[in-house]
């Protein structure tokens, strides 16, 4: 689906939506506990339904009552069951470790870019503790069960690989201990792992360079914060945005800090307005080490500003939705921006304003949504090819946007 976006400036102010890498870890962990736990999700998107289509399959039930999900373990997980996880890469890696500490015999099918996402890691660790695993197509083959709990994980291909070891311990009393051989990267998502396992009882020690996983999950009531990562376009627009908490363990709350070498300041006492007020710092370096996601929107709004900016890291942002290093500064060339490109980081001076152009979003729902941002700074109407990846994240996405002031039609 294309969409062409209007050059119309935002202005209101919004609620965040709920963070779905906390709804993901919340449901996991509800679905191997010991009786009902309560979750409440104000916002579904495409990729919360995978996880809670995965958990139903599995044989947990799952009852709605408006935001809240009433989450029932079964007495006994059987054999065997096929899953489908969509396009939801955090379902399939923090799900696959769970099925094989439980020794289940399953098929797992992925369907678009996520057919070509590695998980490279599972693949070379499971073998070594009496799990099989395959591929064949769009489907993933698991049998077996995980034995002797002593883990060596890379931590510079994905945080999400640790994640699903450390979720998985939730169900036995004996301890995970991971040691992770590689400096590791997007920390702050297996802080928010740690974060949601401590709230259904479970304990991880961090020591240098390892996790220990202790206890087993409890059944709780479990309230799912806001969203720092889906909440940064409508910042970056200029609208004020509620329901956000200033002491989350989220990365993408660091995206504060870059705004702030921008110039942008905070105006709101009951939520999150950014509004320029400072001098613009000459140069600036964007790390994209801990908050990946948020790099297309960052790099769109230091685009604004003829002055230099640097991204660092970039190697891992090339293993997301789509080559976010591709996406990224394709959009940014196209847009006016002269970047120049290298292995491990790029970087471009910003201008005054950006070009009426065509924005592939590769599929990619971060692309999509900054492309529609970047519209109120442009010269006229940007085309977004493939605007409908928005709902893998933000369901709603357009439908606040028009509520904002956006206008958009689909082609």
């Amino acid at each position: 689906m294309n969409r062409i976006v209007e050059n119309k400036k935002l202005k209101g102010e919004i609620t965040a939506i709920t963070s779905k890498s906390y709804a993901h870890r919340a449901i996991f962990c509800a679905a191997l506990c010991k009786g009902e736990s309560i979750i409440e999700i104000d916002n579904i998107s495409k990729d919360i339904d995978s996880s809670l289509n995965a958990i139903i399959s599995m044989g947990v039930e799952v009852r709605r009552l408006k935001n809240k999900f009433y989450i029932r373990p079964p007495k006994e997980f059987t054999s065997p069951i096929t899953i489908n996880v969509g396009e939801s890469g955090t379902t399939l890696r923090l799900l696959m470790p769970i099925i094989a500490s439980l020794g289940l015999v399953a098929k797992i099918i992925r369907t678009g870019s996520l057919i070509n996402r590695t998980n490279s890691v599972y693949f070379e660790e499971f073998p070594k503790h009496g799990v099989n695993i395959y591929e064949k197509d769009e489907c993933i083959f698991l049998s077996g069960k995980l034995q002797n709990y002593n883990f060596v994980l890379p931590g510079n291909i994905s945080s999400q690989f640790i994640s699903g070891f450390l979720i998985a311990s939730g169900f036995f009393n004996e301890n995970f201990n991971i040691h992770i051989s590689t400096q590791i990267e997007s920390k702050p998502y297996i802080d928010m792992t740690i974060d949601v396992m401590e709230k259904f009882g479970a304990l991880v020690v961090e020591k240098y360079n390892s996790y220990i996983a202790k206890n087993t999950f409890l059944s709780t009531n479990y309230v799912v914060e806001k969203d720092w990562s889906n909440a940064l376009f409508f910042l970056a627009a200029g609208v004020n945005v509620k329901g956000l908490d200033i002491n989350s363990k989220q990365g993408d709350i660091k995206a504060l800090e870059f705004f702030k070498t921008l110039g942008y300041e905070n105006i709101s006492k009951r939520g999150f307005h950014l509004v320029k007020k400072s001098p613009t710092q000459l140069t600036r370096v964007l790390d994209a080490k801990n908050m990946p996601d948020a790099v297309p929107i960052l790099c769109v709004m230091a685009g604004l500003s003829k002055t230099k900016t640097k991204v660092i890291n970039i190697e891992r942002l090339r293993l997301k939705e789509s080559d976010r290093v591709k996406s990224t500064v394709e959009m940014l060339e196209n847009l006016g921006i002269k970047v120049k490109l290298g292995e491990k980081s790029f970087s471009f001076v910003g201008i005054d304003k950006f070009n009426k152009a065509t924005i592939n979003s590769y599929n990619d729902h971060r692309i999509a949504m900054t492309a529609s941002i970047a519209a109120s700074y442009s010269d006229g109407a940007l085309t977004i090819i493939d605007s409908e990846s928005v709902e893998k994240s933000y369901l709603n996405f357009f439908d606040d946007f028009k509520s904002l002031g956006g206008e958009t039609h689909v082609l």
